[in-house]
């Protein structure tokens, strides 16, 4: 049997996003990971127990790495790559931005990713060398220029390394006065499925955790992105990346020193 896995992603990411619609509003309980941001609730957990079971049901034996649970099943290649609620503290805050993300990886390339937004109802889903879709639509990504449009920067936890934090938050202003303004939004998910949607020309991160950007990364890049990621600790699953229309990754590389970044 041959499996539909960007099937299975879409309604495994639809099931979830569902059920944290059911629960949006109410208070769970919180625990503290590695830093004040780094939180995780009650419904993280069901969310993610939701996806497991559609996984494992869909695709028996199959390996799943989840945020919550770390690996799941034969240490292989192949995997799906799980983050049942990124925008934790934005949906524990009641701030409509967040979603479900799931993908699938072979041989440390994504080649399927859909993310949800249950609150706005938009799925981004893409394949491969098949392109990148948001509710059945073709996403084409514009050559915006960096000036014309908005920005994108999720920084790393402060735990990664406090000495740099000043770096980080100085090449954050140097990307806010080059472009129409750089957010940190709280879902380097969501980052990358705006990007692919036109809503902002360039995204970066350091020192992401993988299952918030696994299936972003794939989704700009099959819109159009010029994408670049690398693994910068494969125990911790840690990832550098930055995501742009080509003239905004041109314009950064050459008015801010981007050495920080392993890239």
């Amino acid at each position: 049997m041959i499996l539909n896995r960007l099937e299975i992603a879409i309604n495994a990411a639809v099931s979830a996003g569902d059920l944290l619609m059911d629960h949006y509003g109410k208070v769970y309980g919180i625990k503290n990971k590695e830093s004040l941001r780094d939180v995780v609730s009650e419904i993280d957990e069901l969310s993610e127990s939701k996806v497991m079971s559609i996984l494992q049901e869909s695709d028996p034996g199959c390996t799943v790495l989840t945020e919550e649970k770390g690996l799941i099943g034969p240490d292989s290649d192949s995997r799906w790559i799980v983050d049942a609620l990124d925008g934790t503290v934005n949906y524990i805050h009641n701030i409509p931005f967040f979603c479900v993300s799931i993908s699938y990886w072979v041989d440390n390339r994504p080649s399927i990713g859909a993310i949800y937004n249950p609150y706005s109802g938009d799925i981004y889903y893409a394949e491969k060398g098949v392109g990148c879709f948001v509710n059945q639509k073709r996403l084409h990504l514009l050559d915006v220029e960096l000036g014309n449009n908005l920005t994108a920067m999720a920084f790393s936890g402060k735990a990664y390394n406090p000495s740099m934090r000043s770096t980080e938050f100085g090449i954050f202003g140097q990307l806010n006065d080059l472009s129409q303004g750089c957010l940190r939004t709280g879902s380097a998910a969501m980052n990358l499925s705006y990007l692919s949607h036109g809503k902002f020309s360039l995204v970066m991160g350091k020192a992401n955790k993988l299952w918030d950007v696994a299936a972003g990364l794939l989704i700009a890049e099959e819109a159009g992105a010029d994408v670049k990621f690398n693994m910068t600790d494969k125990q911790k699953h840690l990832v550098d990346y930055i995501a742009a229309t080509p003239s905004s990754k041109k314009k950064i590389y050459t008015d801010i020193d981007m050495s920080y970044f392993d890239l």
